[in-house]
């Protein structure tokens, strides 16, 4: 790889790092190629020779979700034959994600879903998909060994999973983080655990 690729995916990082803490701190309408550049400490100009606009930007983070986050959930899903324990990991995984990135996911979600951009929105709604696919396998898995019960209804018990931590996130972010994700892991697993598992598991 020579220096001059190197040299543009390092800006290209730097921008999108900077387009993170803008939107952390100050939301989505802060965030535009005259307040990037200001956070980096170079030019307007210096900016659009790697993004044409903020769409592009926008794009790059949601790229950045979908490669970071789904490979969060297949770290934690690691339990051979034990999707029980891969969910709960998948819980806390998901949890910690986005208290360790300030809630950028949500943020990020909700401004695509009030985008007028379909392209956008459809990028992210693969994610979500993707995601939510995973829970299903798992769901699946648990069936399969007798530990989720055979009634359930897999597609909508996975987007429960999904609307579980997305609800959770969104009352941290509204409370200013006022509470700890990670300590709301073991009530929101038994709670949920509750609804998906064979009696005695």
């Amino acid at each position: 790889m020579s220096s001059t690729r190197e040299s543009t995916e390092l800006r290209r990082r730097q921008i999108v790092d900077a387009a993170r803490r803008i939107i952390a701190t100050r939301g989505t309408d802060a965030l535009t190629i005259r307040e990037i550049a200001k956070e980096v400490g170079i030019s307007d100009g210096d900016v659009y020779r790697h993004f044409e606009n903020k769409r592009d930007i926008i794009l790059l983070l949601i790229e950045d979700i979908e490669r970071t986050l789904l490979k969060a959930v297949k770290r934690a899903a690691h339990e051979k034959n034990k999707p029980l324990a891969s969910l709960s990991n998948v819980l806390k995984a998901h949890l910690s994600y986005v208290e360790q990135r300030r809630g950028i996911s949500l943020i990020i979600i909700s401004e695509t879903v009030r985008s007028a951009d379909s392209d956008l929105r459809q990028r992210m709604f693969k994610v979500v998909d993707q995601y939510i696919c995973r829970i299903e396998e798992l769901l699946a898995h648990g069936v399969e060994l007798g530990q989720v019960r055979k009634d359930l209804d897999i597609n909508t018990a996975a987007f429960t999973f999904f609307a579980l931590v997305h609800g959770t996130v969104t009352l941290w972010a509204l409370s200013d983080s006022a509470f700890s994700l990670a300590q709301r892991h073991k009530p929101l697993w038994d709670s949920y655990l509750a609804s998906i598992a064979v009696r005695g598991d």
